[in-house]
């Protein structure tokens, strides 16, 4: 994906990140956050996609992955804590 533009979005406890491609793919980040600067809200975003591929989980068992697994694997990151939710 040729990244064009990158938009963020604030509401009432949640910051979101949106990737536009050249072709008009779409990547969106979510997240609960207060007033995070845009560039630190994209950086989160960034770093929340890099822990989604450090998985690297087969497509077959994704549907199955437990609590206990991703929270084993959850990482702590500038003052940020990335878990998995149920």
């Amino acid at each position: 994906m040729q990244l064009i533009e990158t938009n963020v979005h604030s509401r009432e406890g949640t910051t979101t990140v949106e990737f536009v491609g050249e072709g008009g793919e779409k990547v969106s980040v979510c997240m609960v956050a207060d007033d995070l600067a845009d560039s630190a809200a994209i950086t989160r975003a960034k770093e929340i996609m890099v822990q989604l591929t450090a998985f690297d989980i087969d497509p077959v068992q994704q549907g199955n992955i437990d609590d206990e697994t991703m929270n084993e694997e959850a990482v702590e990151t500038n003052g940020f804590t990335s878990e998995a939710r149920s």
